[in-house]
């Protein structure tokens, strides 16, 4: 379909303060990984299993590790451009805010620096996006969604969306994977601070929904989906890109 994304934005602004020493001198995102930086793996798979090419990298936290290592993205077969996350506007809002300000006003796949899924992901977002779909969400099972984005579901429609909800009654999770489109950015820009004082993609997205009902879809990811956070989880990582077996709770 020509109307397919044929961007992608990858927020990498942030520390990871939960992996300790590792992250003293660079962002979350390029912590190695199996010989390689965590987000180099992702952006690699992205490469592969779509057609697209053009890449935004945001970036703010020692921000220079980034930019040296990647470069103009030649090296790695694409064309990267770099968007400055703003010191006043924190949060994963923020840094999507940061971008897309910076892009066309046209609609894009994003994916948050730490998280590592099975690339047969991106291709299901790609194959199930309409352009009358005003976003569509990638979301994960989890036992339990109190620490990420709690999203309640009928079918492939979005009901509801709470960033970290207590007691929560689902066990479907905002797996940082979606395709945006423009209509996005106006929500980012008048977002209000959360309670933790960011910016948060959940809460915009909960008012993308508020605003245009039934054209929130999700996609329900398969297989591997690791948000790189915490030293086990980095070790889980090593495992699976190393093809080693994963424990059942593992593998999602």
């Amino acid at each position: 379909m020509s109307d397919l994304p044929c961007r992608c934005v990858l927020l990498a602004a942030g520390r990871g303060t939960r992996l300790g020493e590792m992250t003293r001198h660079i962002p979350k995102p390029m912590v190695p990984l199996a010989g390689r930086p965590l987000l180099e793996h992702i952006l690699l798979r992205i490469r592969e299993a779509t057609l697209i090419r053009d890449f935004t990298i945001v970036v703010q936290y020692h921000a220079e590790s980034i930019t040296q290592h990647f470069g103009n993205g030649s090296a790695f077969g694409v064309h990267i451009r770099y968007a400055h996350q703003p010191e006043d506007q924190p949060g994963t809002a923020g840094a999507l805010r940061t971008a897309l300000e910076a892009l066309p006003a046209e609609p894009a796949l994003m994916s948050f620096g730490d998280i590592l899924t099975d690339p047969v992901n991106y291709r299901h977002l790609l194959q199930a996006y309409h352009p009358a779909t005003v976003a569509l969400l990638g979301v994960n099972w989890l036992p339990d969604v109190s620490e990420g984005g709690g999203v309640w579901l009928d079918g492939d429609r979005v009901l509801r969306l709470q960033e970290k909800p207590r007691h929560a009654d689902t066990h479907w999770n905002l797996a940082g994977v979606h395709i945006v489109s423009p209509a996005i950015l106006p929500v980012l820009q008048n977002l209000p601070l959360s309670e933790r004082g960011e910016y948060e993609l959940t809460c915009a997205m909960q008012v993308l929904l508020q605003q245009h009902p039934d054209t929130i879809r999700a996609v329900r990811f398969e297989g591997y989906w690791n948000d790189v956070g915490t030293p086990e989880r980095l070790q889980q990582a090593e495992r699976y890109l190393a093809g080693l077996p994963l424990c059942e709770d593992e593998s999602d």
